[in-house]
């Protein structure tokens, strides 16, 4: 090191030569990130000459309209719902012979309730020279009137289905 006399001294010199180099490095560090950044705002900006606020009202303006149109579906979907848990979506069918001499199970009782267990059950009795269709009311998975076992099988059946929608 005889060739270098600046380097010999007590090394105050090489500490602000370093100091100086890492200055150097972050400042070309930023000026690459500012660059970055103003490339990107360019391109933000570029379009149809619009305004960047502008901009950025417009958007938020559609998310209040989206916001409010979400609210209103929401609204509509609680209602549905309320309608489909009156709605009804259980069904009980059972088929059988309601006479001895009468074959082919044409006879058939039929339970449609809602989730509650009300609703309708109907009875159609095929006989040799006629069919009778009785209907009867249901509340609460029972009738007023008397029920035939087919009836209350039928009700039965429709208690235990499994509801379209469930809540």
């Amino acid at each position: 090191m005889d060739g270098i006399p600046f380097l010999q001294g007590d090394g105050a010199l090489l500490t602000a030569l370093g100091a100086l180099s890492l200055l150097c490095l972050l400042l070309i560090f930023f000026n690459l990130r500012l660059f970055l950044w103003n490339r990107r705002l360019q391109r933000l900006l570029r379009g149809g000459g619009e305004n960047l606020d502008e901009l950025l009202r417009e958007v938020l303006m559609s998310c209040r309209e989206a916001k409010a149109e979400l609210n209103e579906l929401r609204q509509w979907c609680r209602e549905l719902e309320q309608g489909v848990a009156k709605s009804l979506r259980r069904v009980g069918f059972l088929r059988f012979n309601a006479f001895s001499d009468k074959g082919s199970e044409l006879s058939f009782a039929l339970a449609l309730l809602n989730n509650d267990g009300d609703g309708i059950v109907l009875c159609c009795l095929v006989g040799r020279d006629d069919c009778r269709l009785f209907a009867k009311p249901v509340v609460g998975g029972t009738s007023p009137y008397p029920l035939s076992e087919e009836e209350k099988a039928a009700i039965r059946m429709a208690s235990r289905s499994e509801a379209a929608v469930a809540n």
